[in-house]
């Protein structure tokens, strides 16, 4: 499949701009944009609205996610949040979240309900067919369990045949599960995992918790705060990521200038280290990216 990845260098290193952003749903940047390179790439019609749409759930800590008390979505906050927030900013654009269900953002950029996706997407091979990925983090699948029951899964080839709580649109946690049992349960003579599909964070650990799946498979990002700050002590890693798998902002093949500004607002975030300071922020340094990838290619 070609892999398209148009880069403006001389516009991003012209483009030095305010950093990460904060506020409610709809952030407003300055109104006059003209002497902004990056806004002047962006298509006609969503320079002169001056908002980007974001698709994003707010159900995967620490990526994007609701306080503790609150199911109001404008008050949603993670490193998904941040970042978008941020390149609204350098793009001279409000920023406003919608949330779907999860397999409606692919569809709703096609039919134009929302310009990008940026929560926590899979950068697939399948998913390149329909849509451009800006990749913004690495993401690795990580098995887990409850502490209780960590003595059962000393290994990850101690997960063969057990209850694998997944989320229904996690299709590369998906595909890192079938290649685990494929090439580490089949040649070991053990059963492949079981999926029990559920929705968000808080389902996988409810089943957990409810004995319905043995073990669960998160992000490394999102694992990795539940057992460090949401509920310590409470579950217990198994072994290490088995796989690597790229994270991008999602654009429709359609809008290749509105995918070539978000690539190079990302870019100026990069080089001015608000990005690395939003990594920081939320603990997430060692999953950055060293430089811009378009579909998980080089983009300059």
């Amino acid at each position: 499949m070609k892999k398209r990845a148009i880069w403006v260098g001389a516009v991003v290193a012209a483009t030095l701009l305010a950093g990460c952003g904060g506020g409610s749903d709809a952030d407003a940047p300055a109104t006059d944009q003209s002497d902004n390179p990056l806004n002047a790439m962006l298509p006609k019609s969503i320079r002169d609205a001056g908002e980007l749409r974001v698709g994003n759930s707010p159900v995967y800590p620490p990526m994007s996610y609701l306080p503790e008390g609150t199911e109001d979505k404008e008050k949603r906050q993670g490193f998904d949040v941040d970042l978008a927030r941020a390149i609204g900013e350098k793009l001279g654009l409000k920023v406003t979240f919608v949330t779907q269900e999860y397999e409606q953002y692919i569809p709703s950029l096609a039919t134009g309900r929302i310009d990008v996706v940026e929560s926590a997407m899979q950068d697939l091979e399948s998913r390149r067919e329909t849509v451009d990925f800006v990749d913004y983090y690495t993401t690795g699948p990580q098995l887990f369990t409850l502490a209780a029951n960590a003595a059962r899964f000393p290994t990850e080839a101690d997960v063969c045949g057990a209850k694998v709580a997944v989320d229904s649109g996690d299709t590369g946690y998906r595909n890192a599960l079938t290649t685990f049992s494929q090439q580490v349960c089949a040649p070991a003579g053990k059963p492949p995992v079981q999926e029990l599909t559920t929705n968000g964070t808080a389902d996988a650990l409810l089943q957990l918790q409810q004995g319905r799946a043995d073990v669960g498979i998160r992000g490394a990002e999102s694992i990795r705060y539940v057992t460090n700050e949401q509920e310590p002590g409470k579950y217990a890693l198994i072994g290490k990521p088995i796989a690597e798998i790229p994270v991008g902002i999602a654009v429709s093949k359609r809008q290749n200038e509105l995918r070539d500004a978000v690539a190079a607002a990302l870019k100026a975030l990069m080089d001015d280290g608000t990005y690395a300071q939003i990594g920081e922020k939320w603990g997430l340094s060692d999953i950055l990216r060293p430089a811009v990838t378009i579909n998980g290619q080089p983009a300059s």
